[in-house]
Parts: structure tokens; C-alpha cells; sequence
């Protein structure tokens, strides 16, 4: 009895760790939604499936950065640069 009873233990304990060791961090999964972004075919307006899960603001806000980064409006620092954008807006000729 006492065997089957750590066995049980045993194999719940193992199971439990199993799926704590799989789930991602809130952080995790907002970087590889961001990833699956940068890497998605231009004029794709579907939500990356590596997305399910990210709150909707979070969402929005990872869209408008990887738009931002896209026209050349972030500096190094990956900042919104907003000389950057009154340039890019002000160029004769675009």
C-alpha cells in the first residue's frame, strides 16, 4: 500500500514539474509575440498565433513598435525618435 501510494506521489510530483517547466513567463511570451511580428510577411494583419495569450494593450503596443522600427522611426536605443519621424514626414519629393 505504501508503495503504491509513493508511486502515485511519485508520478504526480513528476507530472506537476512537467507542466510548470513548459509554461512561459508573462515576459517570455510577450517576446516571442514581438519576434513573431518582425518575422511575419509584410501586409500580414493576422495575429501571430505565439500572440494568443498577450493582453490587447500589450498587443497594440508591440504592433506600434514593430511599426515604429519598420519606418524608421526608433533610434539605437530602440526608443521612438521623433526627429526621426518629422524628417522622414518633412523630405521633399515622399
Amino acid at each position: 500500500m505504501r508503495i503504491r501510494t509513493f508511486i502515485t506521489a511519485a508520478a504526480l510530483l513528476a507530472s506537476l514539474a512537467g507542466v510548470t517547466g513548459c509554461s512561459q513567463s508573462y515576459e517570455e511570451l510577450t517576446e516571442a509575440c514581438l519576434t513573431a511580428l518582425k518575422v511575419r510577411a509584410d501586409g500580414d494583419k493576422a495575429k501571430p498565433a505565439a500572440c494568443e495569450g498577450v493582453k490587447r494593450k500589450d498587443y497594440v503596443t508591440l504592433v506600434m513598435s514593430v511599426a515604429m522600427d519598420d519606418l524608421g522611426w526608433t533610434g539605437e536605443d530602440g526608443k521612438f525618435d521623433k526627429n526621426k519621424m518629422l524628417d522622414d514626414l518633412t523630405e521633399d519629393g515622399n
